[in-house]
Protein backbone atom coordinates (compact mmCIF):
# COMPACT_ATOMS: atom_id res chain seq x y z
CA UNK A 1 0.00 0.00 0.00
CA UNK A 2 1.28 3.92 -0.84
CA UNK A 3 2.84 5.44 1.89
CA UNK A 4 1.42 8.95 3.01
CA UNK A 5 2.86 12.27 3.49
CA UNK A 6 3.20 13.16 7.61
CA UNK A 7 -0.37 15.23 7.18
CA UNK A 8 -2.07 11.98 7.67
CA UNK A 9 -0.40 11.34 11.50
CA UNK A 10 -2.47 14.20 12.07
CA UNK A 11 -5.63 12.34 11.96
CA UNK A 12 -4.04 9.25 14.33
CA UNK A 13 -3.92 11.99 16.73
CA UNK A 14 -6.90 13.58 17.00
CA UNK A 15 -8.91 10.16 16.26
CA UNK A 16 -7.50 8.72 19.56
CA UNK A 17 -8.20 11.84 21.85
CA UNK A 18 -11.69 12.50 20.34
CA UNK A 19 -13.54 8.99 19.46
CA UNK A 20 -15.94 7.22 21.85
CA UNK A 21 -17.75 4.16 22.32
CA UNK A 22 -19.66 1.86 25.19
CA UNK A 23 -18.80 -0.80 27.08
CA UNK A 24 -15.62 0.71 27.50
CA UNK A 25 -15.34 0.75 23.65
CA UNK A 26 -14.37 3.19 21.51
CA UNK A 27 -13.73 3.87 17.97
CA UNK A 28 -11.24 5.35 15.82
CA UNK A 29 -10.19 6.19 12.61
CA UNK A 30 -6.58 5.95 13.94
CA UNK A 31 -4.67 6.39 10.16
CA UNK A 32 -0.52 6.42 10.70
CA UNK A 33 2.21 6.89 8.22
CA UNK A 34 1.60 3.25 6.75
CA UNK A 35 -1.64 3.68 5.79
CA UNK A 36 -2.97 1.38 8.61
CA UNK A 37 -6.16 2.24 11.03
CA UNK A 38 -6.04 1.22 14.56
CA UNK A 39 -8.92 1.62 16.88
CA UNK A 40 -9.15 3.54 20.25
CA UNK A 41 -11.83 3.61 22.76
CA UNK A 42 -12.62 5.97 26.02
CA UNK A 43 -14.50 4.10 29.27
CA UNK A 44 -18.03 4.62 29.45
CA UNK A 45 -18.89 4.12 32.72
CA UNK A 46 -22.87 4.37 32.03
CA UNK A 47 -22.30 1.00 30.05
CA UNK A 48 -20.77 -1.31 32.98
CA UNK A 49 -23.21 -1.03 35.29
CA UNK A 50 -24.60 -4.42 36.33
CA UNK A 51 -28.39 -4.25 37.51
CA UNK A 52 -28.75 -5.72 40.68
CA UNK A 53 -32.80 -6.55 40.10
CA UNK A 54 -32.37 -8.36 36.88
CA UNK A 55 -34.04 -12.15 37.46
CA UNK A 56 -31.75 -14.80 37.39
CA UNK A 57 -29.92 -18.10 35.61
CA UNK A 58 -26.26 -19.07 36.22
CA UNK A 59 -26.58 -21.65 32.64
CA UNK A 60 -25.02 -20.26 29.97
CA UNK A 61 -27.27 -20.49 26.73
CA UNK A 62 -27.57 -23.71 25.02
CA UNK A 63 -28.89 -24.83 21.37
CA UNK A 64 -32.10 -25.77 22.08
CA UNK A 65 -32.33 -28.06 18.88
CA UNK A 66 -29.19 -29.37 19.21
CA UNK A 67 -28.62 -28.90 15.44
CA UNK A 68 -25.42 -26.40 15.52
CA UNK A 69 -24.28 -28.63 12.52
CA UNK A 70 -27.06 -27.62 10.26
CA UNK A 71 -27.47 -23.80 8.70
CA UNK A 72 -30.68 -24.03 9.87
CA UNK A 73 -29.26 -24.25 13.89
CA UNK A 74 -25.99 -22.57 12.75
CA UNK A 75 -26.15 -20.00 9.97
CA UNK A 76 -22.44 -19.64 10.54
CA UNK A 77 -22.14 -22.57 7.72
CA UNK A 78 -24.46 -20.32 5.08
CA UNK A 79 -22.60 -16.96 5.96
CA UNK A 80 -18.91 -19.06 4.96
CA UNK A 81 -20.21 -20.11 1.92
CA UNK A 82 -21.06 -16.52 0.76
CA UNK A 83 -17.65 -15.29 2.28
CA UNK A 84 -15.93 -18.20 1.13
CA UNK A 85 -14.47 -20.00 3.61
CA UNK A 86 -15.35 -23.16 5.83
CA UNK A 87 -13.62 -22.24 9.07
CA UNK A 88 -13.59 -19.99 11.90
CA UNK A 89 -11.81 -17.22 10.24
CA UNK A 90 -8.94 -15.13 12.66
CA UNK A 91 -7.49 -11.55 12.00
CA UNK A 92 -7.90 -8.40 13.01
CA UNK A 93 -6.73 -4.96 12.51
CA UNK A 94 -3.08 -4.68 11.99
CA UNK A 95 -0.01 -3.56 10.27
CA UNK A 96 0.30 -4.43 6.90
CA UNK A 97 3.59 -5.65 7.97
CA UNK A 98 1.95 -8.31 10.86
CA UNK A 99 -0.93 -8.54 8.83
CA UNK A 100 1.88 -10.50 5.96
CA UNK A 101 2.92 -12.52 8.69
CA UNK A 102 0.66 -15.18 8.80
CA UNK A 103 -2.28 -16.59 6.53
CA UNK A 104 -5.06 -14.33 8.02
CA UNK A 105 -8.52 -14.76 6.62
CA UNK A 106 -9.93 -11.55 7.94
CA UNK A 107 -8.59 -8.07 8.11
CA UNK A 108 -10.72 -4.86 9.90
CA UNK A 109 -10.28 -1.13 9.45
CA UNK A 110 -11.68 1.91 11.37
CA UNK A 111 -13.28 4.57 9.70
CA UNK A 112 -13.84 7.37 12.34
CA UNK A 113 -13.74 11.16 12.45
CA UNK A 114 -15.97 13.93 10.34
CA UNK A 115 -16.69 14.28 7.58
CA UNK A 116 -17.11 17.41 5.08
CA UNK A 117 -19.95 19.85 5.53
CA UNK A 118 -20.67 19.76 1.62
CA UNK A 119 -20.70 15.94 1.24
CA UNK A 120 -17.77 13.89 0.06
CA UNK A 121 -15.25 15.39 -2.02
CA UNK A 122 -13.69 15.40 -5.42
CA UNK A 123 -10.54 16.35 -4.33
CA UNK A 124 -8.59 15.98 -1.28
CA UNK A 125 -6.35 19.09 -2.20
CA UNK A 126 -8.43 22.11 -2.88
CA UNK A 127 -12.48 23.19 -1.41
CA UNK A 128 -12.22 20.00 0.66
CA UNK A 129 -12.48 21.25 4.71
CA UNK A 130 -14.04 19.20 7.47
CA UNK A 131 -14.38 21.81 10.52
CA UNK A 132 -12.64 24.38 8.82
CA UNK A 133 -9.30 22.21 8.05
CA UNK A 134 -8.18 21.30 4.68
CA UNK A 135 -8.37 17.78 3.66
CA UNK A 136 -4.53 18.17 2.06
CA UNK A 137 -2.29 15.99 3.61
CA UNK A 138 -0.03 18.88 4.58
CA UNK A 139 -2.72 19.37 7.24
CA UNK A 140 -4.02 16.46 7.96
CA UNK A 141 -7.93 15.59 7.60
CA UNK A 142 -10.34 14.34 10.00
CA UNK A 143 -12.54 12.47 6.63
CA UNK A 144 -11.80 8.58 6.32
CA UNK A 145 -11.97 9.90 2.74
CA UNK A 146 -8.58 11.43 2.29
CA UNK A 147 -6.45 9.15 4.46
CA UNK A 148 -4.32 8.69 1.41
CA UNK A 149 -2.19 10.19 -0.76
CA UNK A 150 -3.90 13.88 -1.85
CA UNK A 151 -3.06 13.97 -5.16
CA UNK A 152 -5.53 10.38 -5.20
CA UNK A 153 -9.50 10.71 -5.79
CA UNK A 154 -10.86 10.21 -2.28
CA UNK A 155 -11.48 7.12 -0.88
CA UNK A 156 -8.73 5.45 -1.88
CA UNK A 157 -7.66 4.63 1.55
CA UNK A 158 -10.38 2.31 1.77
CA UNK A 159 -10.35 1.10 -2.12
CA UNK A 160 -6.67 0.50 -1.56
CA UNK A 161 -7.44 -1.65 1.39
CA UNK A 162 -10.46 -3.80 0.34
CA UNK A 163 -7.93 -4.93 -2.94
CA UNK A 164 -5.11 -5.21 -0.75
CA UNK A 165 -6.64 -7.24 1.77
CA UNK A 166 -8.54 -9.08 -0.85
CA UNK A 167 -5.77 -9.87 -3.14
CA UNK A 168 -4.12 -12.03 0.22
CA UNK A 169 -6.56 -14.04 0.08
CA UNK A 170 -8.80 -12.36 3.38
CA UNK A 171 -12.06 -10.86 3.79
CA UNK A 172 -11.96 -7.27 4.33
CA UNK A 173 -14.08 -5.63 7.31
CA UNK A 174 -14.69 -1.97 7.19
CA UNK A 175 -16.14 -0.97 10.91
CA UNK A 176 -18.15 2.66 10.17
CA UNK A 177 -18.21 4.66 13.43
CA UNK A 178 -19.05 7.75 12.13
CA UNK A 179 -21.82 9.20 13.80
CA UNK A 180 -20.12 10.08 17.14
CA UNK A 181 -17.88 12.76 15.18
CA UNK A 182 -21.10 14.40 13.25
CA UNK A 183 -23.04 14.26 16.61
CA UNK A 184 -20.55 16.79 18.07
CA UNK A 185 -18.51 14.57 19.75
CA UNK A 186 -21.34 13.02 22.20
CA UNK A 187 -22.09 9.62 22.95
CA UNK A 188 -25.23 7.98 24.81
CA UNK A 189 -28.67 10.08 25.42
CA UNK A 190 -26.94 13.60 23.49
CA UNK A 191 -25.39 11.45 20.64
CA UNK A 192 -29.28 9.82 20.54
CA UNK A 193 -30.82 13.64 21.03
CA UNK A 194 -28.54 14.70 17.85
CA UNK A 195 -30.46 12.58 15.04
CA UNK A 196 -33.22 14.92 15.50
CA UNK A 197 -31.07 17.22 13.18
CA UNK A 198 -31.65 16.84 9.88
CA UNK A 199 -28.42 18.43 8.43
CA UNK A 200 -26.16 16.02 10.85
CA UNK A 201 -28.13 12.97 9.76
CA UNK A 202 -27.79 13.86 5.79
CA UNK A 203 -23.97 14.60 6.36
CA UNK A 204 -24.27 10.91 7.62
CA UNK A 205 -26.13 9.03 4.58
CA UNK A 206 -24.21 11.29 2.31
CA UNK A 207 -20.96 9.83 3.68
CA UNK A 208 -21.93 6.38 4.30
CA UNK A 209 -23.62 6.17 0.72
CA UNK A 210 -20.31 7.59 -0.60
CA UNK A 211 -18.15 4.47 1.47
CA UNK A 212 -21.07 1.90 -0.14
CA UNK A 213 -20.21 3.07 -3.48
CA UNK A 214 -16.37 2.81 -2.70
CA UNK A 215 -16.32 -0.60 -1.47
CA UNK A 216 -18.69 -1.77 -4.59
CA UNK A 217 -16.12 -0.55 -7.05
CA UNK A 218 -14.70 -4.29 -7.40
CA UNK A 219 -17.75 -6.15 -7.15
CA UNK A 220 -15.66 -9.27 -6.87
CA UNK A 221 -14.93 -8.60 -3.56
CA UNK A 222 -16.80 -9.64 -0.79
CA UNK A 223 -16.44 -7.27 1.87
CA UNK A 224 -18.02 -7.02 5.64
CA UNK A 225 -19.47 -3.43 6.63
CA UNK A 226 -19.74 -3.10 10.54
CA UNK A 227 -22.03 -0.07 10.92
CA UNK A 228 -21.63 2.15 14.26
CA UNK A 229 -20.91 0.17 17.18
CA UNK A 230 -22.33 1.72 20.31
CA UNK A 231 -24.94 3.37 18.57
CA UNK A 232 -27.78 1.27 18.71
CA UNK A 233 -26.88 -0.13 22.59
CA UNK A 234 -27.49 2.97 23.35
CA UNK A 235 -30.97 3.27 22.59
CA UNK A 236 -31.61 0.03 24.61
CA UNK A 237 -29.04 1.21 27.74
CA UNK A 238 -32.22 3.74 27.42
CA UNK A 239 -34.76 1.54 27.62
CA UNK A 240 -36.15 3.58 24.49
CA UNK A 241 -38.02 1.24 21.54
CA UNK A 242 -36.12 2.27 18.55
CA UNK A 243 -40.02 3.84 17.21
CA UNK A 244 -39.82 5.53 20.19
CA UNK A 245 -36.29 7.55 19.19
CA UNK A 246 -37.06 10.40 16.57
CA UNK A 247 -34.59 11.11 13.84
CA UNK A 248 -34.49 13.65 10.99
CA UNK A 249 -34.63 10.62 8.51
CA UNK A 250 -36.62 12.41 6.13
CA UNK A 251 -34.92 15.63 6.36
CA UNK A 252 -31.91 13.51 4.83
CA UNK A 253 -33.62 12.86 1.74
CA UNK A 254 -32.30 9.42 1.05
CA UNK A 255 -34.11 7.92 -1.92
CA UNK A 256 -34.02 4.34 -0.73
CA UNK A 257 -35.55 5.61 2.65
CA UNK A 258 -38.95 7.37 1.83
CA UNK A 259 -40.58 4.01 3.02
CA UNK A 260 -38.92 4.30 6.93
CA UNK A 261 -40.00 5.91 10.16
CA UNK A 262 -38.11 8.91 11.03
CA UNK A 263 -36.79 7.00 14.33
CA UNK A 264 -33.99 5.33 15.04
CA UNK A 265 -35.36 1.63 13.17
CA UNK A 266 -35.75 4.04 10.14
CA UNK A 267 -32.30 5.09 10.30
CA UNK A 268 -31.26 1.84 10.75
CA UNK A 269 -33.53 0.16 7.69
CA UNK A 270 -32.17 3.37 5.59
CA UNK A 271 -28.65 2.24 6.24
CA UNK A 272 -29.49 -0.98 5.05
CA UNK A 273 -31.16 0.19 2.65
CA UNK A 274 -28.28 2.29 0.94
CA UNK A 275 -25.88 -0.73 1.33
CA UNK A 276 -27.85 -3.15 -0.67
CA UNK A 277 -28.55 -0.84 -3.32
CA UNK A 278 -25.22 0.75 -3.38
CA UNK A 279 -23.24 -2.37 -2.59
CA UNK A 280 -24.74 -5.67 -2.88
CA UNK A 281 -21.55 -7.37 -2.84
CA UNK A 282 -21.33 -6.18 1.01
CA UNK A 283 -22.50 -8.63 3.78
CA UNK A 284 -23.69 -5.88 6.69
CA UNK A 285 -23.06 -6.55 10.25
CA UNK A 286 -24.44 -4.34 12.84
CA UNK A 287 -23.34 -3.99 15.88
CA UNK A 288 -25.12 -5.32 18.98
CA UNK A 289 -23.55 -3.73 23.03
CA UNK A 290 -23.66 -6.31 25.41
CA UNK A 291 -24.24 -3.83 28.00
CA UNK A 292 -27.80 -2.51 26.20
CA UNK A 293 -30.21 -4.84 28.31
CA UNK A 294 -29.54 -3.13 31.45
CA UNK A 295 -26.03 -4.53 32.64
CA UNK A 296 -22.76 -5.70 30.90
CA UNK A 297 -23.81 -9.73 30.31
CA UNK A 298 -19.71 -9.88 30.11
CA UNK A 299 -18.74 -7.94 32.79
CA UNK A 300 -21.05 -9.42 35.11
CA UNK A 301 -19.69 -11.04 38.27
CA UNK A 302 -23.61 -11.56 39.89
CA UNK A 303 -24.39 -15.31 39.25
CA UNK A 304 -28.02 -14.50 39.51
CA UNK A 305 -28.39 -12.68 36.13
CA UNK A 306 -30.36 -14.62 33.47
CA UNK A 307 -27.64 -14.14 30.64
CA UNK A 308 -30.37 -15.96 28.25
CA UNK A 309 -32.67 -13.69 28.95
CA UNK A 310 -30.52 -10.50 28.42
CA UNK A 311 -29.29 -12.07 25.10
CA UNK A 312 -32.46 -12.58 23.66
CA UNK A 313 -33.88 -9.34 24.67
CA UNK A 314 -30.72 -7.64 23.22
CA UNK A 315 -31.57 -9.64 20.34
CA UNK A 316 -35.40 -8.53 20.32
CA UNK A 317 -34.16 -4.62 20.62
CA UNK A 318 -31.50 -5.23 17.21
CA UNK A 319 -34.56 -7.17 15.68
CA UNK A 320 -36.91 -4.29 16.10
CA UNK A 321 -34.46 -1.87 14.66
CA UNK A 322 -34.19 -4.28 11.39
CA UNK A 323 -30.80 -5.69 11.99
CA UNK A 324 -31.97 -9.19 11.81
CA UNK A 325 -32.39 -8.73 8.15
CA UNK A 326 -28.83 -8.19 8.04
CA UNK A 327 -26.16 -10.43 6.98
CA UNK A 328 -24.61 -11.18 10.44
CA UNK A 329 -24.29 -9.40 14.07
CA UNK A 330 -20.77 -8.36 15.54
CA UNK A 331 -20.31 -7.80 19.35
CA UNK A 332 -17.59 -6.95 21.41
CA UNK A 333 -16.17 -8.28 24.70
CA UNK A 334 -13.78 -5.49 25.29
CA UNK A 335 -11.70 -3.56 23.26
CA UNK A 336 -8.67 -3.00 26.40
CA UNK A 337 -6.36 -5.54 27.43
CA UNK A 338 -7.85 -6.83 30.88
CA UNK A 339 -3.90 -5.93 32.96
CA UNK A 340 -4.78 -1.95 31.85
CA UNK A 341 -8.76 -2.03 33.33
CA UNK A 342 -8.13 -4.71 35.85
CA UNK A 343 -11.02 -6.22 33.74
CA UNK A 344 -10.18 -10.03 33.55
CA UNK A 345 -12.10 -13.14 32.44
CA UNK A 346 -12.22 -16.38 34.56
CA UNK A 347 -10.13 -18.91 31.88
CA UNK A 348 -10.62 -22.00 34.57
CA UNK A 349 -14.74 -20.70 33.63
CA UNK A 350 -15.70 -21.09 37.75
CA UNK A 351 -15.99 -17.33 38.46
CA UNK A 352 -17.63 -15.20 36.97
CA UNK A 353 -16.94 -12.93 34.31
CA UNK A 354 -16.07 -15.97 32.54
CA UNK A 355 -15.88 -17.42 28.95
CA UNK A 356 -18.14 -19.79 29.39
CA UNK A 357 -20.69 -16.76 29.78
CA UNK A 358 -19.36 -14.84 26.82
CA UNK A 359 -19.79 -17.45 24.46
CA UNK A 360 -23.11 -18.62 25.72
CA UNK A 361 -24.19 -14.94 25.87
CA UNK A 362 -23.09 -14.47 21.99
CA UNK A 363 -24.68 -18.15 21.41
CA UNK A 364 -28.03 -17.01 22.03
CA UNK A 365 -27.80 -13.71 20.72
CA UNK A 366 -27.18 -14.87 17.27
CA UNK A 367 -29.50 -18.19 17.64
CA UNK A 368 -32.38 -15.52 18.78
CA UNK A 369 -31.30 -13.39 15.70
CA UNK A 370 -30.86 -16.26 13.30
CA UNK A 371 -27.72 -14.90 12.80
CA UNK A 372 -23.60 -15.65 12.83
CA UNK A 373 -21.87 -13.70 15.13
CA UNK A 374 -18.57 -12.51 15.51
CA UNK A 375 -16.38 -10.90 18.00
CA UNK A 376 -14.58 -7.69 17.36
CA UNK A 377 -11.77 -5.89 18.85
CA UNK A 378 -10.61 -9.21 20.95
CA UNK A 379 -7.50 -7.59 23.19
CA UNK A 380 -3.98 -8.40 22.04
CA UNK A 381 -2.88 -9.13 25.38
CA UNK A 382 -1.06 -12.07 26.56
CA UNK A 383 0.47 -13.45 30.01
CA UNK A 384 4.12 -13.73 28.47
CA UNK A 385 4.20 -10.06 29.02
CA UNK A 386 5.25 -8.51 32.33
CA UNK A 387 5.67 -5.14 32.14
CA UNK A 388 1.86 -4.34 32.33
CA UNK A 389 3.26 -1.18 30.48
CA UNK A 390 2.06 0.90 27.60
CA UNK A 391 1.89 -1.43 24.62
CA UNK A 392 2.88 -4.61 26.45
CA UNK A 393 -0.59 -5.50 28.81
CA UNK A 394 -0.95 -8.63 29.80
CA UNK A 395 -4.64 -10.60 28.85
CA UNK A 396 -6.09 -13.67 28.70
CA UNK A 397 -8.20 -13.89 26.12
CA UNK A 398 -6.54 -14.43 22.93
CA UNK A 399 -4.84 -17.14 24.73
CA UNK A 400 -8.14 -18.83 25.36
CA UNK A 401 -9.45 -18.20 21.26
CA UNK A 402 -6.68 -20.30 19.71
CA UNK A 403 -6.91 -22.60 22.49
CA UNK A 404 -10.40 -23.09 22.50
CA UNK A 405 -11.89 -21.90 18.78
CA UNK A 406 -14.23 -25.07 18.51
CA UNK A 407 -16.00 -23.88 21.88
CA UNK A 408 -16.18 -20.38 19.46
CA UNK A 409 -17.31 -22.54 16.41
CA UNK A 410 -19.91 -24.56 18.11
CA UNK A 411 -21.69 -21.81 19.03
CA UNK A 412 -22.17 -20.27 16.05
CA UNK A 413 -19.13 -17.52 15.39
CA UNK A 414 -17.81 -17.12 11.81
CA UNK A 415 -14.58 -15.12 12.72
CA UNK A 416 -12.77 -13.22 15.16
CA UNK A 417 -11.24 -10.37 14.36
CA UNK A 418 -8.68 -8.86 16.84
CA UNK A 419 -7.81 -5.01 17.75
CA UNK A 420 -6.75 -2.83 19.74
CA UNK A 421 -9.01 0.15 21.13
CA UNK A 422 -6.73 2.98 22.79
CA UNK A 423 -3.32 4.20 22.05
CA UNK A 424 -1.21 2.35 24.48
CA UNK A 425 -2.50 -1.36 24.49
CA UNK A 426 -0.36 -4.50 23.49
CA UNK A 427 -0.75 -4.66 19.73
CA UNK A 428 1.07 -7.45 17.44
CA UNK A 429 4.03 -5.09 16.78
CA UNK A 430 4.55 -4.57 20.10
CA UNK A 431 3.77 -8.54 21.72
CA UNK A 432 6.88 -10.15 20.72
CA UNK A 433 5.54 -11.99 18.30
CA UNK A 434 3.08 -13.67 20.57
CA UNK A 435 -0.07 -13.15 18.27
CA UNK A 436 1.32 -13.96 14.85
CA UNK A 437 2.94 -17.07 16.28
CA UNK A 438 -0.14 -18.01 17.57
CA UNK A 439 -2.28 -17.41 14.74
CA UNK A 440 0.55 -19.02 12.38
CA UNK A 441 0.14 -22.26 14.30
CA UNK A 442 -3.59 -22.24 14.23
CA UNK A 443 -3.64 -22.07 10.40
CA UNK A 444 -1.35 -24.92 10.21
CA UNK A 445 -2.45 -27.29 12.39
CA UNK A 446 -5.60 -26.96 10.46
CA UNK A 447 -8.60 -24.18 11.48
CA UNK A 448 -12.02 -25.56 13.35
CA UNK A 449 -14.59 -26.30 10.75
CA UNK A 450 -17.64 -23.66 11.43
CA UNK A 451 -20.51 -24.87 13.41
CA UNK A 452 -17.68 -27.51 14.96
CA UNK A 453 -17.84 -29.46 12.41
Amino acid sequence: MKKVSIGIVVVAVWALAVSGCGNGTDGDGDADSTGDADSTNDTTIEAHGDDPTVDVETDPPVDPDGDEGSEAGCPAAALGERLGVDHLMMGGSMRDEEFALAPFDIGNRYLAGDVPDEGPCDDCRVGCTVRGSSCANAVGCEWWGCWQWDEEPPGRYVADYLADTSGAGAVPMITYYVWFSVAGDVEGEPELAAMQDGWRVEKLLADYRFLCQVMDEDPSVTAILHVEPDLWGYGNQAGLDPAAVPVALSAAGAPECGSFGDDLAGLAGCMLAIARAEAPNVLVGFHASAWGAGHDAFSTSDPSVDLDAHASDTAAYMAALGADRADLIVTDPSDRDAAFDDYWWDDTNTAMPHFTQAIGWSQRLGQSMGLAWMWWQVPYGNMSLTENTCHRYQDNRLDYVFDHPDELASAGAVGIAFGAGEGCQTTPEHDDGHFVSRATDYFISGPVGLCGD
